[in-house]
């Protein structure tokens, strides 16, 4: 009977062991599925490292949309690559 225990215990054991990592495998895909990897402080300073005067950044569709103020002051949206931040032009 102590036999039968012993590797009924063994055999739930591995099975969780197999499990896990599984459950855990799906989780995190789930959770880089949900998230969003966008950072706006992190494109605005990269759009003003080439000289724009940006004072706001945000997903736009599949591109990034930031307000542009000129040297006349006048603010116009601007559209860029996510990838590379070149401009896009519509």
């Amino acid at each position: 009977m102590i036999k039968n225990t012993v590797i009924a215990l063994v055999t739930a054991a591995a099975l969780a062991g197999v499990a896990a990592p599984a459950m855990a495998s799906t989780s995190s895909l789930l959770e880089t599925a949900d998230t969003t990897n966008f950072d706006a402080a992190y494109v605005q300073a990269q759009l003003e490292a080439k000289g724009l005067n940006v004072t706001q950044v945000e997903e736009w569709g599949e591109y990034v949309a930031a307000l542009v103020v000129d040297a006349d002051g006048k603010s116009t949206f601007s559209y860029f690559k996510p990838t590379t931040l070149e401009q896009v032009n519509f």
